[in-house]
């Protein structure tokens, strides 16, 4: 009898470690953290085995008087890693569930873990030794100055980690007139760069472009139309290098790389590639559309159903999960701010309007296999925006981890009265990934 009773206290008594919960590794990136130092052939990135050496300038980000892109999104990435990292204890589930309920009516929400990553937790300001101020921050590998080892740069350390979703935050510089906000970042999949080429090529009319949601292109060549940007940009992603204004001839003065040899990851092309891309003949690296053929791993995963389903069709229309993602996270922080700070009377603070977004070819949703949530989560010279992104960090953070943990599982939100947006609280189909996230780096 004493046995039994013993018995049943144990059990009743039985807490289950963290290990008995779904487990979801995530990176929180955020952007930039280096400097934009001469000479480039030191400071920059973008490594090319092919030319020995940067193609591009480091990206140190935007700047307005005190306020500068990298230390702003660092403090509010640390916030958001911070608060995900409650997950991982019992404790912490406590006051992850308290934030949880700012959202929701809901008494019981299924217990996860979201294993929480700083892609970085510096910037080079803080490192004023470092011979090589940008070597922690690159996005892509590099060599080492003293060895010539090849030294992984951020886009590499994340594929390791095998995360499920990355967070990256940004801040944009707002143009005259512009009110301030936030706003996705996308990249289309294989299917728009195809459609983008045959255009180029005479083979498809400029039409059928035109009238899909992917036309907005971003403008980075002031002297050409977004078409042109849009064409530009598909000359780059088959070829690595710009075509002329008119799309039908490459510009051999403008190399961009072959990007995905840049990362250490399952999809970078064979050892020895460099000397098949120096012969210019037909294949993956052909300078022209009409020789291009679609070879190796990583033409293959980018025809895949999973790159689609990231960054195509989708509930938003297009975009895929990604922009879903992306979307639903900015919805979190409209409704979480404004529910957290509401004075007397249900009065809401004012938030700056989440924008169209930006549309070219970015790296971090191109060369990781994540559901990549990339945000221009502020405007850097709009005061409205500062204010929120420093003085109410935590309510911010607050929603961006509570939108990640709605990505997951799904989050019944209450309707407050007058609340101007409210997220869908819809979950991914993590499902139909099955292995994509493991495969980025193989086994």
């Amino acid at each position: 009898m004493n046995r039994l009773i013993f018995f049943f206290i144990i059990v009743v008594g039985f807490v289950p470690s963290v290990g008995a919960f779904p487990t979801h590794p995530v990176v929180i990136d955020p952007g930039h953290g280096g400097v934009a130092r001469e000479p480039m052939e030191l400071h920059g990135d973008k490594y090319d085995t092919i030319t020995q050496g940067y193609l591009e300038k480091y990206k140190q980000g935007t700047e307005s008087g005190s306020y500068t892109e990298r230390s702003v999104v660092l403090g509010l990435a640390k916030e958001v890693d911070q608060i995900l990292h409650l997950t991982e204890s019992d404790e912490g589930w406590e006051k992850f569930s308290a934030y949880i309920s700012k959202f929701s009516n809901s008494k019981k929400f299924p217990r996860i873990v979201l294993k929480s990553h700083l892609s970085r937790n510096s910037s080079y300001e803080l490192d004023p030794a470092n011979d090589d101020p940008n070597a922690p921050y690159r996005l892509y590998d590099f060599p080492d100055r003293k060895t010539s080892e090849r030294k992984k740069g951020r886009l590499s350390q994340i594929n390791e980690i095998k995360p499920h979703l990355i967070l990256s935050l940004h801040l944009n510089p707002a143009s005259k007139g512009q009110v301030g906000g936030m706003a996705a970042v996308l990249t289309p999949g294989y299917a728009t760069f195809k459609q983008l080429r045959e255009i180029s090529a005479g083979k498809l009319k400029s039409r059928n472009f035109m009238q899909s949601p992917w036309s907005d292109w971003l403008v980075f060549a002031s002297d050409r139309s977004k078409l042109e940007n849009a064409i530009t940009d598909a000359w780059i992603y088959f070829h690595g290098y710009w075509p002329n204004p008119a799309g039908n001839k490459v510009d051999l003065t403008k190399f961009e790389g072959y990007r995905q040899n840049m990362v250490t990851w399952s999809y970078a092309d064979k050892r020895g590639w460099e000397t098949q891309a120096k012969a210019n003949t037909k294949g993956p690296y052909a300078k022209n559309h009409a020789d291009f053929r679609v070879e190796g791993k990583f033409w293959e995963r980018e025809m895949g159903k999973k790159e689609s389903f990231r960054r195509e069709g989708g509930r938003e229309g297009f975009g895929g999960d990604n922009y879903f993602a992306s979307k639903e996270l900015m919805r979190f922080v409209q409704f979480g701010v404004r529910e957290q700070l509401k004075g007397d009377g249900g009065i809401y603070p004012e938030i700056g309007p989440i924008q169209k977004p930006y549309i070219s070819t970015y790296s971090l949703p191109t060369y990781t296999n994540a559901i990549c949530a990339f945000i221009e989560i502020g405007y850097i010279n709009r005061k409205r925006d500062i204010k929120i992104l420093t003085e109410h960090k935590r309510e911010t953070a607050v929603s961006l981890a509570v939108g990640i943990y709605s990505l997951f599982v799904g989050l019944e939100i209450k309707k407050p009265k007058k609340m101007p947006i409210i997220p869908t609280g819809k979950k991914l189909n993590w499902e139909k990934y099955e292995n994509y996230f493991d495969e980025v780096v193989g086994p």
